[in-house]
């Protein structure tokens, strides 16, 4: 496990996954905030996941594009200037709340132009990683990135649920607002490698839009893969943003703090992976995502006891008891999900086109961006229902899905790894 973090004598890793913490730290600060700001303001669980299906609609209609921008333009000037302009509104909104209130159709605006410009930002920044690191120290690279942004994932939810409960939203959309500007500043002192020659093939607009696209579809593991992500979004992530806060709030009386916690106490979960990472590199990228997928499932189980209202009511009221039984399930959950996405992304990077990778992040984006709007809108029907057990059923079928379309992805590398030892055997 030590030997991972070699990877960070390389400077320009370091100063990236600095950046990539400070500016998710502030972002979650802020969306834990918004989130119970939102519940509290429309006390629905349908109104509250459309609200939260809003943000997703620049992924759908700008994410295309943003990869063309990703592939062609400088990335470094292009992340700096997303980031200030999200730290400008967070810094301007802070001021305005000094003497005014913050209205849903100024959450409204919020969402809607952060989220237009994660879209412009987000493929640009990671198109930078496979670029600075060595192929063979993705996976070290990945562990290391997802370890210290599940630190900030456990820091900033208490802290943000804290300071919103404390002094307000106001203060929150400060703190985002100057992580915003500390994360333009530590991509201003990267070195980024000179942009790679083109490989003479001219498109078009409309080609370059649909290349990340083609790119997908060219490689059936990589299918495999995006439609994993593709299914992450639509059935687990919904349940997480919306059921878990509506659940412990809502449903069982929990206070704001107590979904904070659980926020924060369960990344552990997932920093934990790093320590697993390193045992399971022999088995193989094929083997360890099967695994990841296996563990994700485990909670599923325990999450079937929502379906009983006796077991409900036990819970109710009761802090320790709200925060204990989500804690042990995200724990498990976000251990084997972290596990899984280590592998997930170290296989992507390795085998997309660097000339084509900004676009193919943003093809992934618009994907799981449909999955988002779908899967919010279902989740949060399923939530008004009479019964927790509906949305957990949904959240089994979307599991039981991942793992029936990772079985392509599987066979192929068992073919391939087969054919290659015959290969060796032959002298081929």
């Amino acid at each position: 496990m030590l030997s991972s973090f070699g990877i960070l004598k390389n400077k320009n890793f370091s100063l990236l996954i600095t950046s990539e913490s400070t500016s998710l730290f502030g972002t979650l600060f802020l969306n834990v905030a918004l989130s119970l700001y939102v519940l509290k303001m429309t006390g629905s669980p349908e109104k509250f996941a459309s609200v939260l299906a809003l943000g997703i609609f620049p992924h759908i209609i700008l994410g295309s594009v943003s990869g063309i921008f990703a592939d062609k333009f400088n990335k470094k000037v292009w992340v700096i200037t997303f980031d200030i302009l999200r730290g400008v509104l967070c810094l301007g909104l802070f001021l305005y709340s000094l003497n005014g209130t913050i209205s849903m159709p100024l959450i409204y605006f919020t969402v809607l132009f952060i989220a237009s410009c994660d879209i412009l930002f987000a493929p640009m920044f990671m198109s930078i990683l496979p670029t600075i690191v060595p192929e063979e120290k993705l996976v070290d690279a990945n562990s290391i990135s997802r370890t210290l942004n599940e630190t900030m994932k456990i820091l900033a939810p208490l802290l943000g649920t804290l300071v919103y409960t404390m002094v307000g939203l106001g203060t929150v959309f400060l703190v985002n607002g100057l992580s915003f500007f500390i994360s333009a500043i530590t991509i201003y002192i990267m070195k980024l490698p000179k942009k790679a020659p083109s490989t003479g093939k001219k498109l078009t607009f409309i080609k370059d839009i649909s290349e990340g696209f083609r790119v997908i579809y060219a490689d059936k593991r990589l299918m495999s893969v995006v439609s994993n992500a593709f299914l992450t979004h639509t059935f687990l992530y919904p349940f997480l943003f919306v059921g878990i806060p509506y659940i412990i709030v809502n449903i069982m009386g929990g206070k704001n703090t107590d979904y904070g916690i659980v926020e924060s106490v369960t990344t552990v979960g997932s920093i934990m992976a790093i320590f697993v990472v390193p045992l399971t590199k022999h088995l193989g990228v094929a083997n360890n995502i099967g695994l990841g997928l296996l563990g994700m499932l485990v909670p599923v189980g325990f999450l079937i006891f929502l379906g009983n209202r006796n077991f409900i009511e036990l819970l109710a009221g009761n802090s320790f008891y709200i925060v204990g039984y989500f804690s042990i399930i995200n724990f498990i959950l976000f251990l084997s999900f972290s596990f899984y996405v280590v592998y997930f992304a170290s296989y992507y990077q390795s085998k997309v086109p660097r000339e084509s990778y900004g676009r193919f992040i943003a093809s992934v984006i618009v994907m799981n961006g449909i999955g988002k709007v779908a899967g919010f809108k279902v989740v949060g029907m399923l939530f008004a229902m009479d019964s927790l057990i509906y949305p957990v059923i949904f959240l089994a079928i979307g599991f039981l899905l991942k793992l029936a379309v990772h079985i392509p992805f599987m066979v192929i590398t068992k073919n391939l790894e087969k054919h290659s030892k015959v290969e060796v055997s032959t002298g081929v």
